[in-house]
């Protein structure tokens, strides 16, 4: 019989990555406080101390691990005009869409609800997204929607309540859809949700008169 090898092969140059994809899935199993380096570095298949050269201390690990996450939902946004050649309502239909196959997925499931937990228990959690994460997503979309009022393609409207209302609908399909594993029983196709979320962000949900 073939003995099973460790969970990841050796790849030092990807070896982060495999220590923070293995974190997600302890932290997400036990909680910050129950997870140790020791279960980590198990799930990881390799020592507590390969951890140690990549990340100070369980926080910072767990800091990290959330930040991955957070950035690939920002780097999403740079993409997003509403002015140009493209009309606004497919620009913002495309990037709706990115942002569904980024935030529905199985391991933002497991990071959101670790992020609620926490974020007001360690402070340098706190720190990271006040100072950071905020300014990536919430700020930087708000900025999208201030140049698309001064364009005259959006009622005057505070930039930044507009952009956390609009990242309210994105949440609230993590927590109902994967967080809840409600997907299962109402079933949606993320084209659909896309369009619904444009329609309501563009048009609201008057009929017109």
């Amino acid at each position: 019989m073939t003995p099973k090898g460790p969970k990841w092969t050796r790849q030092p140059d990807r070896r982060p990555q495999q220590i923070i994809a293995a974190a997600l899935d302890v932290f997400a199993l036990k909680g910050f406080r129950r997870a140790t380096m020791d279960a980590v570095a198990r799930a990881a298949g390799v020592t507590k101390g390969t951890i140690y050269l990549y990340f100070s201390s369980k926080e910072d690990l767990f800091i990290q691990t959330l930040r991955v996450h957070v950035e690939q939902v920002a780097d999403l946004l740079p993409a997003f005009q509403l002015e140009g050649e493209i009309p606004a309502d497919d620009s913002a239909r495309m990037v709706t869409r990115k942002l569904l196959d980024a935030l529905m997925t199985p391991n933002m499931a497991k990071a959101m609800p670790l992020f609620v937990a926490e974020v007001k228990h360690i402070p340098a959690l706190r720190k990271a997204y006040v100072e950071e994460w905020l300014p990536q997503v919430n700020f930087r979309l708000a900025e999208v929607f201030s140049r698309g009022m001064e364009a005259g393609l959006i009622k005057q409207l505070d930039p930044v309540i507009t952009a956390r209302a609009i990242i309210g609908m994105f949440s609230e399909f993590i927590l109902t859809q994967q967080v809840f594993e409600l997907k299962d029983i109402t079933p949606m196709e993320l084209d659909a949700i896309a369009d619904t979320i444009v329609t309501i962000a563009f048009h609201g949900v008057l009929a017109a008169r």
